[in-house]
């Protein structure tokens, strides 16, 4: 892992484990961060909808680890779908309350429920927006940066205009998540349109796709990875990169041998990377 910029693994990768032994597998594959997955029905390491007790007990497990937690990956509910805002928000307090107790510097939350037929998609993205702002006052009273995933492949925020829209209603202290296998699913380049909004990046989660897929194993779809971290590099960014696989067809028989294979895959991109850098310095 040498090569490769400072790197998370998230507990998405190994959903099927609990807790604690997802966070003892990827300790053991050479990482010191970790990403905790708090998705409804995904991945609820860290329960979305928990309790202050549950999310305590969880916590607790966090810090009996060896990792560094690096962010807390969450789908508490959404602000343009049937539940009301205030258990929403409620449900993010004590997420937020949980990265204060387990160490995390920053929460990400999604960009709203899939398009709702009912309303306006504008409107839509402003209530998430409203939603996320409000959020937005007790994560600064914790010290918890605030992160919203855009754009998300399946949700209402799924296109990068969209998630330029949703930005520009944000305050500019609500992050994003910058996620290359949902920006190539709805067809762009990710390392090409990382420019554009790498003032506004927070973290970057690393998964291979393709144009209308986003559950590639790495190596098996068409994102440049080498170009994302040059990228990202020459654009000042600092922050975090996740691992997060979650494909569902993976041709190989452990996840902790898909993860290693994808290590020497972002391992390979990441010399090329800096060797064209080398390359491109000695030409100017």
């Amino acid at each position: 892992m040498t090569t490769v910029p400072p790197l998370a693994c998230s507990t998405i990768t190994f959903r099927h484990y609990r807790l604690p032994k997802a966070l003892d597998i990827i300790a053991e594959l050479g990482f010191d961060q970790v990403d905790l997955g708090a998705l409804a029905g995904l991945c609820e390491h860290v329960p979305p909808n928990g309790s202050a007790a549950a999310l305590s007990e969880v916590a607790t497990q966090v810090r009996a680890s060896s990792l560094m937690v690096t962010s807390v990956n969450a789908d508490p509910g959404s602000f343009n779908s049937a539940e009301s805002r205030s258990t929403v928000l409620g449900a993010i307090h004590r997420l937020l309350d949980f990265c204060a107790d387990a160490g995390s510097p920053r929460l990400v939350l999604t960009c709203g429920a899939p398009e709702q037929p009912a309303v306006a998609s504008h409107t839509q993205v402003g209530l998430v927006a409203d939603g996320l702002n409000t959020a937005l006052e007790r994560a600064q009273e914790l010290g918890i940066e605030l992160v919203v995933e855009a754009p998300h492949y399946f949700r209402l925020v799924n296109t990068v205009s969209r998630a330029q829209a949703l930005l520009s209603a944000l305050s500019p202290a609500v992050r994003q998540a910058w996620d290359v296998s949902h920006v190539r699913a709805s067809g762009q380049d990710p390392a090409g349109l990382f420019p554009r909004f790498a003032h506004r990046v927070s973290i970057v989660h690393l998964r291979d796709a393709l144009l209308g897929d986003i559950r590639r194993p790495m190596g098996l779809g068409d994102v440049d990875f080498g170009g994302v971290f040059a990228s990202a590099s020459a654009s000042g960014f600092d922050g975090p990169y996740v691992l997060e696989l979650e494909t569902h067809d993976s041709p190989f028989e452990t996840k902790e041998e898909e993860v290693r294979s994808a290590l020497s895959h972002l391992s390979t991109a990441a010399t090329s990377a800096a060797t064209s850098a080398a390359i491109g310095g000695e030409e100017q």
